[in-house]
């Protein structure tokens, strides 16, 4: 892609990218990878993977500070590492620095170059300046490969990965995880219910048949450059922004999900973000009761899931459709009550007779239908169902478990049958 004769990445780069600075080079990597840190040990970049034999690997990690935290040496300890090892500085507020014989890690000091960063925007920005970055080095050629991964400083990925080829149709990717640490500490435990709800959730999307239903963490995805650039790069928002990328990727292309070895997370509570695994993780151990802590859906949620996305080509065909009426054929009143309540409030006849007028035939009007009750709508719906009708469950209820509480033994059999069936390898005897 070198040369800038892409159009669609030429247009992003121009009017959208966020680029602090443009650093001059001759060197050429094989691979490039994000990584935001913020208030991390320098230990973190003994996970970055090692590239196969014969590869090259670049790191852009995004030092980063919300204006929430006024303490202005929380990056202290990375900033001196960095300091240390410097190779080359092409700009002021950017470092080059060997971490491996293949791997060279390339400092975006954005705490220095912009300041404190929004409270709105968050991690969000900084993985927005890392990718935007990587996008241009793609284009300028220095990146061999056409995928800018993402990854968190508390992530190792298995390295293999760096060199695997993906679909041609694919948009991005969501690589298989797995959260590690001591097996019987609390926060473990918390950590396994609550990468058991991810999964739960997944599960429940792909009984739905939703074309949605993908996990969505920024420490273990990719994504096209040029469908990056396509959906204007990374939303900035403090948290969820990997859920909104990945949501407007799925519209442009397939979201591959391959099966294998996972990335491997380390459990930990955090405050980094304001919503998402670490504050999650952290409520659920400041409840006491992880497994007894109800933030689990119904499997009713599902059910009246799947018969929406079931009725839609049968919507699209009819001038007015007869929401509540099919419903009713299909689920129990109270539930063919609230969901038809769910979909007018979304806005469903309104999508459907856009989707009637604006499509050439059957096939584009349903593709135009699922592009408009994407992944966010989607769990808006499942959110407004769930507070109309039965509410959360715990894990123990969802599981049908008479055993309580379950040890960190059954909970790991519990995540390992569930992921088994997308074929994900998961390191035995870690929690």
């Amino acid at each position: 892609m070198s040369g800038g004769t892409d159009t669609v990445i030429e247009k992003y780069l121009s009017l959208y990218a966020l680029l602090p600075a443009l650093p001059r080079f001759n060197q050429r990597w094989n691979h490039v990878m994000v990584v935001p840190c913020f208030k991390e040990h320098p230990d973190c970049f003994m996970r970055i993977p090692t590239p196969p034999s014969g590869q090259s690997l670049l790191v852009i990690g995004v030092l980063n500070r919300p204006e929430t935290d006024p303490d202005l040496n929380a990056n202290a300890l990375l900033r001196h590492y960095v300091k240390e090892n410097t190779s080359s500085s092409p700009l002021p507020g950017l470092t080059l620095c060997p971490l491996a014989p293949a791997v060279t890690l390339l400092m975006i000091d954005l705490e220095h170059i912009e300041g404190a960063t929004p409270k709105s925007e968050g991690v969000g920005r900084a993985r927005r300046v890392g990718c935007d970055l990587a996008l241009w080095l793609i284009w300028q050629g220095h990146i061999e490969s056409e995928w800018i991964y993402s990854c968190d400083a508390d992530a190792q990925w298995p390295s293999h990965y760096l060199s695997q080829s993906w679909p041609s149709d694919a948009a991005g990717i969501a690589l298989p995880f797995q959260h590690v640490g001591d097996s019987e500490a609390p926060l473990n435990q918390a950590t396994l219910v609550y990468e058991l709800w991810l999964h739960h959730y997944i599960s429940g999307l792909e009984f739905s048949a939703s074309p949605y239903a993908f996990h969505t963490l920024g420490s273990s995805c990719g994504f096209n450059a040029r469908c990056y650039a396509a959906v204007r790069g990374m939303p900035l928002r403090a948290g969820a922004e990997d859920f909104y990328l990945l949501n407007k990727l799925a519209k442009m292309g397939q979201i591959f999900r391959p099966a294998g070895p996972p990335v491997l997370i380390q459990a930990r509570a955090s405050d980094r973000v304001p919503f998402g695994t670490g504050p999650a993780v952290a409520r659920l151990m400041a409840s006491g009761k992880p497994q007894l802590t109800p933030f689990f859906y119904h499997q009713n949620n599902f059910n009246a899931l799947k018969q929406v996305l079931k009725c839609f080509p049968q919507w699209l065909t009819r001038q007015e459709p007869e929401i509540h009426q099919n419903l009713l054929r299909l689920l129990p009143e109270a539930l063919a009550d609230a969901a038809t309540a769910q979909l007018l409030k979304l806005g469903l006849p309104k999508a459907i007779k856009h989707a009637r007028s604006n499509s050439e035939n059957v096939q584009q009007r349903e593709r135009q239908l699922h592009t408009w009750f994407d992944g966010f709508k989607t769990l808006k719906f499942l959110n407004g169902f769930r507070d109309s009708t039965s509410g959360h469950q715990n894990l123990l209820q969802v599981s049908d478990n008479a055993y309580q509480p379950l040890t960190t033994e059954a909970l790991c059999a519990m995540r390992d049958a569930m992921v088994s069936q997308w074929g994900w390898q998961l390191q035995q005897g870690a929690a």
